[in-house]
Formats: structure tokens, C-alpha cells, sequence
């Protein structure tokens, strides 16, 4: 049981009294401010500052470009306690960074610094949910030769990113390996990601085998293929909210045997925290695309008022 998990239980036995200065139960949220006015939320982040403030939560600003030139600055709201974080995906270090100078202010992040590792790179979480996931290798770093050597027993389609993003919006020039035996094509997608992601590469370059899902249509915008797919919010081990990722239709549902088995990965997952992306093959399963940490994870198309709500 994690030190957060330690602090939930505090919160609800917390009887006669208040734990970190709150009363029991209570959330704080942690928003990115706005880099050029600091005490409004970044504009990604404004409806969902606004919703959490009318649901009555104490909500707090930080800076984020301070925080990755090493400084906390906080605005707004003084809040103590359990807290989720809002905005921003952070690499690990700059997340433990970032925790450690909250809890020093008595502010304790709902995920400790090895959650959200652990559910922010796929290497993390991979061994834990690999009969329900796409078939995946990768490399500890970024070196294209060692990507090519990790490819070379591997047949058919396959899908290139890094530990925690792909670039599917150029799903033709740097995503996607049509044929991964076909080393020129191989290669050309693999240094096209490489180089485009650059500083911004997380861990190393994983390779993950093309699923066949069931397609709903293309990108307005990048033309990458759309399929069938869903984001879940796991909070506590069960399912908070779960809503299309791609589209705003009023009819998603699943079956009660599919509702039975989100609900066993929601209870498998160790964090109190995170999103589970599922996606619909072609022969009707669902399968995990991705997990992430839930503090730095879009609502996609759930609405904010029911997000903040739903706590």
C-alpha cells in the first residue's frame, strides 16, 4: 500500500478532526496556470478549473515553466492535502520533482512519483496486462540501428512511438510500418519518428503490433485511421467515468460481460488514478491500447461538469 493510499485511508477515518487541514474526504485540484497571466488557468484548462470550482473544490494555480526551470510557484487558493494534479504530461523526473516540493507545503499528489511512472511508460505497465494489450518490444534508448534489431524477427504490421506517445497524427510518415520486414521503409519511419520527437522522446522507442479494430472513419485533419475506441477513468479501483474517445455519440455501452472485464483491469491497476484506453477489434473484443496517469489525461469528449462531478 502506497504512502497516498495511506493518506486516503486518513481521510476517511479522520472522524474528530481534519487531516492535512481539510475535512475528510475532501479533494483539492492543481491546474497549470496561464504562462503569460498567472493567477487564470491555461486556456486548455480553463473549463475544467471552472467546473471544479462550481463543484466547490478548493482549486489551486502553479506555473509550469517555473517548476521546469526548478521553482514551485502557486497562485490562487491555498489547499492542503490529497490533491490532483490537472494539466500538463510531466517526464518522471520532473513529476518527483514536482511532488517532493508539494509535499514539503503539505500537499500530497494522489499518485506517488513510482505511480505515475508506472502508468506513464509503457514498459512499466506492460508485463502486468500483456494478454489484454497489443504485442510490444522496445529499446532503452533512441539509436536507430538498435530499433532495426529489435524489429528483425517481428512480421507484419506494426506501430512505432516512444514510451508514452506516438506521433499518429502522421500516421503514414511516422507511426505506422506497413511492412516491418521491409527494412528501408522500416528504417525511414523509425529515424522520421526519431527525429521529429526529439528532446521530447520519453525513454525509448517501442514498437507495437498493429491491431485490426474496427474503423469508424479518418482524421478530419490528418487523415490517420479512427476506430473504434474508449477512455476509461479508473480512480480508487473502480471505474470513475468511461466515454468514446473519438466522438461525441450519445449510445456508447458496453455489454454486461465487457463491464465485467473493465471492471477486473480497474481492479488490477495500482494507482489510484490513471486512464485505461480501450479500442474495439474487428471481431467485436476490446483490447488496452494504452494506459495513462489520470492527472494528465484529456477528458476527450466527457463533459467537465460531469468529470467533476463524478468524484
Amino acid at each position: 500500500m502506497t504512502d497516498v493510499f495511506r493518506i486516503m485511508d486518513r481521510f476517511r477515518i479522520a472522524e474528530r478532526g481534519t487531516a492535512f487541514g481539510r475535512e475528510p474526504g475532501e479533494i483539492c485540484f492543481l491546474f497549470c496556470n496561464h504562462p503569460l497571466y498567472p493567477r487564470r488557468a491555461d486556456e486548455d484548462y480553463e473549463e475544467e478549473f471552472q467546473a471544479a470550482r462550481k463543484r466547490g473544490y478548493s482549486c489551486a494555480l502553479f506555473s509550469y515553466e517555473d517548476l521546469a526551470a526548478g521553482e514551485l510557484t502557486l497562485y490562487g487558493e491555498e489547499i492542503s492535502g490529497l490533491t490532483i494534479y490537472r494539466g500538463w504530461m510531466m517526464k518522471p523526473a520532473m513529476y518527483r520533482d514536482f511532488y517532493e516540493r508539494l509535499e514539503k507545503r503539505g500537499i500530497a499528489l494522489i499518485n506517488a512519483p513510482e505511480e505515475y511512472e508506472h502508468y506513464h511508460l509503457l514498459p512499466r505497465w506492460y508485463d502486468d496486462f500483456k494478454n489484454e494489450t497489443a504485442e510490444s518490444v522496445w529499446t532503452a534508448g533512441d539509436r536507430v540501428e538498435d530499433v532495426l534489431l529489435a524489429g528483425r524477427q517481428l512480421t507484419g504490421s506494426w506501430i512505432v512511438k516512444d514510451y508514452v506517445k506516438s506521433r499518429k497524427h502522421e500516421w503514414y510518415e511516422a507511426c505506422f510500418i506497413k511492412n516491418i520486414q521491409e527494412e528501408s521503409a522500416f528504417r525511414k519511419t523509425a529515424e522520421t519518428f526519431i527525429a521529429r520527437q526529439g528532446e521530447d522522446l520519453v525513454g525509448g522507442v517501442v514498437l507495437r503490433k498493429y491491431e485490426k479494430l474496427r474503423q469508424i472513419g479518418f482524421h478530419e485533419q490528418s487523415g490517420m485511421p479512427l476506430a473504434e475506441e474508449y477512455r476509461v477513468f479508473v480512480y480508487a479501483g473502480r471505474i470513475l467515468m468511461a466515454d468514446d474517445y473519438w466522438t461525441d455519440r450519445d449510445d456508447v455501452t458496453f455489454t454486461e460481460e465487457e463491464n465485467r472485464w473493465i471492471e477486473s483491469i480497474a481492479a488490477r491497476v495500482k494507482s489510484n488514478f490513471v486512464t485505461v484506453d480501450l479500442a474495439r477489434r474487428e471481431d467485436g473484443s476490446l483490447i488496452i491500447m494504452e494506459f495513462g496517469d489520470g492527472q494528465v489525461s484529456g477528458l476527450q469528449q466527457i463533459k467537465a461538469e460531469e468529470f467533476y462531478g463524478a468524484f
